[in-house]
């Protein structure tokens, strides 16, 4: 099912929620790049397109999905990341991890590493289609985003070994064993942090909603009630809540939310027991992503722009508002790593003007 996202050139303007005592925006805002990162450098070459990158926990490899022609839907792919002395100066030849041909989006390492998961429809597409969920790709003025039914998603254990022999540039199939099996779309998935569960969004019910499941892909449990898409969710480094990005009002532009999760006596997860809306303007935000401290989060918004999607942190309760990036190109679906010392994300400011990974060191704004 494809989406439309369709909006007008957005204001650089923000509404203060009501009640909300603290400034919205870093009353010390950032004037450059050079405040918050450093030493930025692409990792990814010879694709058409690659984006949505995330670290192992050991931060020694790096999964994200990419396409080696333009007409490739995209492919996941791993990556060993290389490093001089503290520095990530680069990475190792990519290894694909998913069948040729298939739609694929969402890959992520389990806390301990010994498992990813990712979504796949391990076989190729039907229909015409724009690409992944997760990366809008710019049509007729708008965004959208597809979202194929039959995209399940996969869970790899023992990876390591499975890519070990492998030669340089090599491939296998990782989408073996599927947690999800219905007619509808899943994906945009993560793990919490003990490893248990997993958060991802879903058609099943036939509206884009936010779903959690153990991690063996038993207890399914629909968490957000919602006309309209609900999607990208992450959990907190607590494990206690959930951020994601919503399009409440219907028209296409999506806002930051951040919702306290609901567990029963067992400690199974049964909903959400609150939820607060973080970002309230007229641009597209999406994306977010949490500081490993708990209390910022990063996303992409296009107040700049529909061709200049931009990087802000903010504080979890949506005040302090920060622009992090300062480029023409886009920017948009950031990471962080595990120790929060670099931060990684997708952008098309590199010489190629396609959607690249790159990286770079990461200093918590002042004021933030």
């Amino acid at each position: 099912m494809t989406r439309p996202l369709t909006f007008a050139l957005p204001a650089l303007l923000f509404f203060v929620a009501a009640g909300c005592h603290q400034p919205e925006f870093n009353p010390t805002p950032t004037t450059g790049e050079w405040e918050s990162i450093t030493d930025p450098i692409q990792l990814t070459r010879g694709f058409t397109r690659a984006g949505e990158a995330y670290f192992s926990p050991d931060m020694k490899w790096v999964i994200f999905q990419a396409s080696m022609k333009p007409d490739e839907d995209y492919v996941m792919y791993l990556a060993q990341t290389r490093w001089q002395g503290e520095r990530i100066v680069g990475l190792n030849t990519p290894i694909r991890i998913a069948p040729e041909g298939s739609w694929n989006s969402c890959g992520n390492f389990s806390p301990d590493g010994n498992s990813l998961i990712f979504s796949s429809t391990v076989k190729p597409l039907e229909k015409e289609h724009t690409g992944p969920a997760t990366a809008p790709a710019e049509r007729k003025g708008g965004y959208k985003w597809n979202m194929p039914a039959g995209a399940e998603i996969y869970r790899a254990d023992g990876w390591q070994g499975a890519v070990a022999a492998l030669p340089p540039g090599g491939g296998t199939n990782l989408a073996q064993h599927a947690l999800t099996q219905n007619n509808g779309y899943d994906a945009e998935c993560g793990y919490s942090p003990n490893g248990k569960w997993i958060v991802y969004c879903s058609t099943v019910t036939g509206d884009p909603e936010i779903w959690a499941m153990r991690s063996d892909g038993t207890k399914q449990v629909q968490l957000t009630h919602n006309a309209g898409y609900d999607g990208g969710p992450f959990f907190s480094p607590d494990g206690r809540r959930i951020c994601y990005r919503s399009d409440r009002k219907g028209n296409s532009l999506l806002q930051v939310y951040v919702a306290d999760l609901k567990f029963d006596a067992a400690g199974d997860i049964t909903g959400i027991a609150s939820e607060k809306q973080l970002t309230n303007n007229a641009a597209v935000n999406f994306g977010p992503y949490w500081h490993p401290d708990g209390k910022h989060l990063i996303w992409a918004t296009s107040l700049h722009g529909q061709r200049n999607f931009e990087l802000y942190l903010m504080r979890d309760d949506g005040s302090h508002k920060t622009r992090i990036t300062f480029d023409p190109a886009t920017d948009i679906l950031p990471a962080f790593s595990p120790d929060g010392k670099f931060l990684m994300w997708t952008t098309t400011r590199g010489p190629e003007k396609t959607s690249q990974i790159w990286i770079a060191r990461f200093m918590m704004p002042k004021g933030s």
